[in-house]
């Protein structure tokens, strides 16, 4: 819920698909829906220290930096973003709540009509993280949002799984929450 960005690289990535070409930027049709995640494949990025798996029959795309990759499929994505930080990472309990406190008040300064459904503290694979769900303004229309922040490998991992809300719960449970439970974080190889 972090990035403004996200809307445009997920609708360029979106319309190389629906165009065939990557140049254009189009609004995906109306009609299209995200097809239900079958089988899995494999994704490692070990220029940053990230690897998951992923719906077999959805598309991927590599991002520039701070973005990693976006995943999708219709109008769904998951975009995954791998920021470094020099300053210490949220470790104990109570920073793990400042860190969710202010992750909520930056996300309702940049949409102040997002709709945070619930928050929480939580792990990912034994990797200490903040989770925010909710209804948010993306481009120009309504999403449902899962967003984890992960904090390990010195860095903040974020991984943003986004759906028209009709389709959110069916694609929460199928793709954004194995994905984001199948992320393995490691240190980065060096270029």
């Amino acid at each position: 819920m972090r990035r403004p960005r996200i809307a445009s690289l997920a609708v360029a990535a979106l319309a190389s698909v629906v165009a065939g070409c990557g140049n254009e930027r189009a609004q995906p049709p109306r009609g299209l829906t995200s097809a239900l995640p079958e089988g899995k494949q494999q994704a490692s990025f070990p220029g940053e220290g990230i690897a998951f798996s992923q719906p077999a029959n959805w598309s991927r795309t590599i991002g520039e930096a701070p973005l990693v990759t976006i995943v999708f499929s219709g109008r769904a994505a998951i975009a995954v973003w791998r920021y470094p930080r020099r300053e210490a990472l949220p470790d104990s309990a109570p920073q793990l709540e400042r860190a969710r406190r202010a992750l909520i008040a930056a996300a309702r300064a940049r949409d102040r009509t997002l709709e945070v459904t619930s928050s929480r503290v939580t792990r990912v694979r034994g990797v200490r993280a903040v989770e925010l769900v909710g209804t948010e303004q993306v481009g120009l229309a309504r999403r449902r949002v899962r967003s984890t922040h992960l904090y390990g490998q010195g860095a903040e991992i974020v991984v943003d799984a986004y759906a028209p809300p009709g389709e959110f719960d069916r694609l929460d449970r199928t793709a954004f929450l194995p994905l984001t439970a199948s992320l393995r974080l490691s240190r980065p190889l060096a270029p």
